[in-house]
């Protein structure tokens, strides 16, 4: 018999299962509606876009 001859029975997930991941989809949209967030830091062409912070200087070298 070939591979493509052969049924795959697939078993859906239970109601509960499904319920269990709405609930915890639901929840993590929640998370991100809710928490504030960190406004985290852009970069082009290795600067930093915005206030410049010393720290991170050795980031804009070409080391080429």
């Amino acid at each position: 018999m070939s591979e493509m001859n052969l049924v795959t029975v697939r078993r859906l997930p239970s109601p509960r299962d499904r319920r269990r991941a709405l609930g915890l989809a639901m929840a993590a949209r929640r998370r991100i509606v809710t928490e504030p967030r960190s406004p985290g830091r852009a970069w082009i062409n290795g600067r930093e876009v915005g206030a410049r912070q010393a720290r991170f200087e050795h980031l804009g070298r070409s080391y080429d």
